[in-house]
């Protein structure tokens, strides 16, 4: 039986894998797909393009 703290790191690489590339953007006062104006706080304007920022950069890997 693997050791908790091995099954621990295994868990935790797995969740960061998980997690969009996108959610690494620094907001920058724009949508990072469309650039249409935002707050400084949000990355997309919306779903859609948060969406399709993501499959963009699957096919880009």
């Amino acid at each position: 039986m693997p050791e908790p703290l091995v099954v621990a790191s295994v868990a935790t690489a797995s969740a960061a894998a998980a997690v969009p590339a996108r959610m690494s953007l620094p907001p920058k006062g724009a949508c990072w797909y469309c650039d249409k104006p935002l707050d400084s706080v949000r990355r997309f304007c919306g779903k859609s393009c948060a969406t399709a920022f993501d499959e963009e950069a699957e096919y880009t890997r």
